[in-house]
């Protein structure tokens, strides 16, 4: 710590003055451990003015045993004398600790030039985080091997192989490859191996399920369904619902010479990646101590993605809209997914997000913590057209295709209706026609191949 410089400095989030060393001083120490680290000025007033210090002969030795006797788990902070004016100033350099602190039982963090308590869950989160105690490690009590699925942990270690990320020796048995991933241990189930590979994961945690809805309002639900069963099962089913539910429209090119249409592409309501995304980071980083599910909420412009749980203390959401650092709360299952290919360690999913989202020309996802025991996910895309409200004016699944496709402020000939839904000339006339009869659709021209079709003005 450079002295010389302190007339000009103030506190802030790694930097707090002190006149003198007690309660107040010992909590900054706990508060620096448990955000970015620090420098802790004794001698010092709140304005910056050096007032000085006495210092004993076993004035530090007796300070660092204060220290070791208040702040669980022990620090070592260093500790040096300086001087500044000809007055002596006690420069204390604590380091940020991977594990919470406490201070008198309390856990105390830095934020900008204040001390602020920190609430249980983000206590849980770093304790997660820290490696000292990961709940999908712990044996589940009760739970014995005949709990998992053999044939879902086959199929688990045919992607280990496949990948090679993780080494599986050819001879090796079920059990043995469990042992080595940590998933079993004395012959019991970590509670991630019965998460992954349970025959019945309901029977050992009734809450770790994904429930989606679709909604027109916060309170009027369409129609619902849950997903149980392993991870792996549930982040399949989940998409498979998204597939079933989600819009789709046909990008098709301009006629060639022969006459045919180039090739046409499939464009998702949201990107599928995007999705899938969202959900594996839900299903691995949720809290499975809560009461609640992960719970997916499609509304006709918005998707919203509720998590158990919050991020970590190192994180926030304008930090996952950048480069950063992975901090898993479920490190074997996390461990599985890489493994099988599903995540990368290096926190690049909620980039991918974003990324996925950017070439349909859709917004950034929203990151929301505000919520203590609940994040959010929110994907926003265009307004879409009814499909309810497009079956209620008789319809047919030809024409409301159609009408999703023109939404998108495309136009579109006879021929590229006939390709486009897989019918005859007759067929496209009198559909074309019945849509412009109902005012939905416009037509450009009156006769022949320079006839187009529009989406009506609302």
């Amino acid at each position: 710590m450079d002295l010389s410089k302190l007339d000009s400095q103030r506190e802030g989030q790694r930097l707090e003055f002190k006149q003198s060393f007690g309660r107040e001083a010992l909590e900054t120490i706990g508060a620096f451990a448990n955000a970015e680290g620090g420098d802790l000025l004794i001698g010092v007033r709140d304005d910056g003015h050096v007032v000085g210090l006495t210092i004993g002969q076993n004035t530090l030795e007796e300070w660092a045993q204060k220290i070791q006797g208040k702040v669980q788990p022990r620090l070592l902070p260093s500790m040096s004398v300086q001087t500044h004016g000809g007055r002596a100033v006690v420069v204390v350099t604590v380091e940020r600790s991977d594990a919470p602190v406490c201070v008198d039982g309390r856990f105390i963090k830095r934020v900008g030039p204040t001390n602020q308590i920190m609430g249980p869950e983000e206590v849980r989160q770093r304790l997660l985080t820290s490696g000292r105690f990961t709940w999908d490690s712990k044996l589940e009590e009760g739970a014995t091997l005949a709990d998992l699925d053999e044939e879902k942990v086959w199929s688990f270690i045919a992607r280990l192989k496949k990948l090679k990320r993780r080494p599986v020796p050819e001879d090796s048995d079920v059990w043995s490859v469990l042992d080595k991933l940590k998933l079993t241990e004395y012959g019991q189930p970590t509670r991630a191996a019965l998460l992954l590979f349970g025959k019945s994961t309901r029977n050992f945690y009734p809450l770790a399920y994904i429930k989606a809805g679709r909604f027109r309002s916060p309170i009027d639900i369409v129609d619902d369904k849950e997903f149980h069963g392993g991870l792996f099962e549930q982040i399949e089913n989940t998409m498979s619902w998204f597939r079933d539910r989600l819009e789709t429209r046909l990008v098709i090119g301009q006629p060639k010479i022969s006459g045919s249409l180039a090739e046409r592409e499939e464009i998702w309501q949201y990107p599928l990646a995007a999705l899938r995304e969202a959900v594996i980071n839900a299903v691995c980083h949720r809290n499975y101590w809560s009461n609640a599910a992960t719970t997916i909420r499609l509304y006709d412009d918005h998707v919203e993605i509720w998590n158990p749980g919050n991020l970590a203390a190192e994180l926030t959401p304008e930090k996952l809209l950048e480069i950063h650092n992975s901090h898993p709360p479920n490190r074997l299952i996390a461990e599985a997914f890489f493994n099988t290919g599903i995540i990368e360690r290096w926190g690049t999913g909620t980039l991918l997000i974003a990324r996925s989202l950017a070439t349909q020309g859709l917004p950034p996802p929203v990151f929301d913590a505000s919520s203590q025991h609940t994040f959010k996910v929110i994907m926003h895309g265009e307004k879409r057209i009814m499909t309810s409200a497009l079956e209620a004016m008789e319809l047919n699944d030809r024409q409301i295709k159609v009408m999703q496709y023109l939404k998108h402020g495309q136009t579109l000939t006879n021929a590229e209706y006939q390709a486009l839904v897989d019918t005859s000339k007759a067929t496209a006339t009198r559909d074309l026609a019945e849509l412009v009869s109902k005012g939905l659709i416009f037509r450009e021209g009156i006769t022949g191949k320079g006839t187009i079709y529009r989406l009506a003005e609302p």
